[in-house]
């Protein structure tokens, strides 16, 4: 017993537009040689022909059942999961954010108070810089070879204050503004 089948490439729904020679004939390899091949194998032989292929008798189209109806505490029970299952993930994308901002200020405060130590340890450097300065032109200026004289009273110069000047006050009439154009100058 072997089958028929169409190897043409026309692609044609009717059995006679297939030509006679791309009909190809498979028979069961068990009938032809079992000892050589192994079992179960197909062998393409051509279709003598005169041979005569049987037309397809449609077969009759079944309508696939409808899936039930959900009651409707199922239904409601779908609709909380969804929910809930958006839910969850929006709360996991805010844990994630709020965590991420955290260790972002943890590191921002961690560097600032790195900054912080480093300027208090400069200002203590420059206070210990400016008083030995002082210090040391203090001790130049009472050394007897720095050439300065002590204070003497007598010899302090006073001025005197410079006279009085009469107060200005302001002309309220030359602070009159210009009137606004009727259109606007521009943005």
């Amino acid at each position: 017993m072997g089958f028929a089948v169409r190897a043409d490439q026309n692609k044609g729904d009717s059995v006679s537009s297939s030509r006679k020679q791309n009909l190809v004939l498979l028979r069961s390899a068990n009938k032809l040689n079992s000892s050589t091949e192994k079992p179960f194998a197909a062998s393409l032989q051509p279709v003598p022909s005169r041979a005569r292929i049987p037309r397809a008798v449609p077969a009759e189209v079944k309508q696939l059942p409808k899936a039930p109806r959900l009651p409707l505490g199922l239904k409601l029970l779908v609709g909380v999961q969804q929910g809930s299952t958006v839910l969850t993930g929006g709360l996991v994308a805010t844990a994630l954010i709020i965590y991420s901002w955290t260790v972002y200020l943890d590191k921002a405060v961690a560097r600032s108070f790195n900054r912080l130590d480093t300027l208090k340890a400069a200002i203590q450097q420059v206070t210990t810089a400016n008083a030995t300065l002082k210090h040391s032109m203090a001790e130049q200026a009472e050394s007897p070879t720095a050439g300065f004289k002590p204070f003497e009273p007598k010899r302090a110069i006073f001025l005197s204050p410079a006279p009085a000047r009469p107060s200005v006050e302001p002309d309220l009439e030359t602070d009159v503004q210009a009137p606004m154009p009727p259109h606007p100058l521009g943005y």
